[in-house]
């Protein structure tokens, strides 16, 4: 992999983990801020190797459409999570989305990017042989 392949997975890797803190904290917004952060890295990360320089956007959706991404119960779970960050950068719909944020709907933003990873990491493992 390419170094900066490897650096953008570390990332992902590393949000993911802030992720499931804030989920264990309680703290299911930014549970949810994290899990995006972390799928748009593993996106990203997929793009960087196989096409090229990821683009300077954060619409999960597209990102996975650049990446290959064919699941489409995932693609429309990430349509969902993408929301998570812009959401978190303005007050008034941080609240309202924080509200809507229960331990379920975290729960399942948390299993998301957790898939993506793994999907990340297997596409990377797949196209490196």
């Amino acid at each position: 992999m390419k170094p900066t392949t490897v650096e953008w997975l570390e990332i992902a890797q590393e949000d993911l983990d802030a992720a499931e803190a804030m989920f264990r904290g309680g703290r299911y917004l930014y549970a949810g801020f994290e899990s995006q952060q972390s799928a748009e890295k593993a996106l990203k990360a997929v793009i960087q190797e196989t096409t090229r320089v990821p683009p300077k956007i954060h619409n999960l959706v597209t990102l996975a459409s650049e990446a290959g991404l064919e699941r489409q119960d995932l693609i429309e779970r990430l349509a969902t999570l993408s929301a998570y960050y812009i959401a978190t950068r303005y007050p008034e719909v941080r609240k309202e989305l924080g509200q809507r944020t229960t331990l379920d709907v975290a729960e399942g933003l948390l299993t998301t990017a957790q898939e993506v990873i793994a999907w990340a990491k297997q596409r990377l493992t797949s196209s490196a042989s």
